[in-house]
């Protein structure tokens, strides 16, 4: 330290590490499900995909482990290391994949009902925007016909396109909320998918046979390790 010129600053570093790490590419063979869990485990601290590594032992044989490749700017990695793979690793996955959460069942129920509260919103609402495109085109005709005054026509059309547009914004947001509420799976779905996660299952023997049977059910891992405790969520 301090017996030569200084290749960069502090500032430079940190900048040049916050590039490094925007410009790792995944494993492209992860994106081929090569791995097991290609594509499906990430680091809890800095939501990364995790790389994966095999080993080698006499006591479990050929294995695989996880990591993340999170650096931090001083150049230390990020500690996160996946419990081995191993057949204990995938039974215990399965048994958790197949007994579902009655927890998330009643989550998946629960919002099944929004869904069924929002489309009769929706209904209520379209109903009152009739209700009300009717109200100014009658408004029109009474002015016209001379039934109201000029000043009562323009009061009166002064409030309607406002309650218009009103309701037109609702039922613009309630429609996108509907949408979203339709794509999530039923309890019969997910029981459906589990069916299907089983088969494949049993005649997976590849990562990417594997793969392919647990991405029926499952979108990510989170995997999170403190000391010799781990989680998985």
């Amino acid at each position: 330290m301090g017996t030569h010129e200084k290749l960069k600053t502090r500032e430079e570093h940190e900048v040049i590490m916050e590039w490094l790490l925007k410009n790792r590419i995944l494993n492209p063979n992860s994106r081929r499900n090569i791995f097991p869990l290609s594509g499906l485990r990430y680091c809890k601290k800095y939501g990364l995909h995790m790389r994966f590594r095999v080993g080698e032992n006499k006591k479990q044989g050929q294995h695989w482990s996880a990591f993340c490749y999170h650096q931090y700017k001083d150049g230390s990695k990020c500690e996160q290391r996946g419990k081995v793979m191993d057949a204990d690793f995938f039974n215990a996955l399965y048994d958790r994949i197949i007994h579902v959460d009655p927890n998330i069942l009643r989550e998946i129920e629960m919002h099944g009902g929004r869904y069924n509260d929002t489309q009769v919103i929706i209904e209520v609402k379209e109903q009152e925007l009739k209700k009300q495109k009717r109200a100014l085109d009658k408004l029109h005709e009474t002015y016209e016909e001379d039934i109201i005054t000029k000043q009562v026509f323009l009061e009166r059309k002064a409030v309607r396109p406002r309650q218009i547009q009103k309701l037109e914004e609702e039922l613009k947001d309630l429609r996108k909320v509907a949408v979203d509420e339709r794509n999530y799976p039923t309890v019969e779905q997910i029981y459906e998918r589990i069916g299907e996660f089983r088969e494949l299952w049993s005649v997976a023997v590849t990562s990417e046979e594997k793969n392919r049977a647990l991405k029926k059910l499952v979108e990510r891992i989170v995997y999170n390790r403190e000391g010799n405790r781990v989680a998985s969520y």
